[in-house]
């Protein structure tokens, strides 16, 4: 319920942060205006491919650790406004969001405590 509600809020939000923005370049500064409003430290913004990249460092992951895990708040809460996001850029501008994940995904900083997001053109 609380997933579900938390997706809404992202996706409602969505027509108003991606309200004018149809290009990955525009829909990605929409999106690193809101993480620094939000408080994360951005590390890295490059460019991979026709994807925009932002790498970056969440002042959330350790918030309630001892309760609820390390990177609750980033990788659980925060993801479900993510997945709104996601779901408003898929159906409304055809443009592909990989919402924030660890950077464990990626080659050069594996060993790190960054995550990263990427934006694109929607594949056909």
């Amino acid at each position: 319920m609380l997933r579900r509600l938390l997706h809404d809020v992202g996706y409602l939000a969505a027509h108003v942060l991606f309200l004018g923005a149809h290009t990955p370049a525009a829909v990605v500064g929409r999106l690193r205006i809101a993480y620094r409003l939000v408080g994360v430290r951005i590390v890295e913004t490059p460019t991979v491919d026709e994807t925009e990249r932002t790498v970056f460092l969440c002042p959330y992951r350790n918030l309630a650790a001892g309760r609820y895990g390390r990177k609750w708040l980033c990788h659980d809460v925060l993801d479900r406004v993510d997945d709104g996001y996601v779901t408003y850029l898929r159906r409304h501008r055809e443009i592909d969001y990989q919402r924030p994940t660890c950077c464990s995904e990626l080659a050069y900083c594996e060993a790190s405590e960054h995550c990263f997001s990427e934006v694109s053109e929607l594949e056909a």
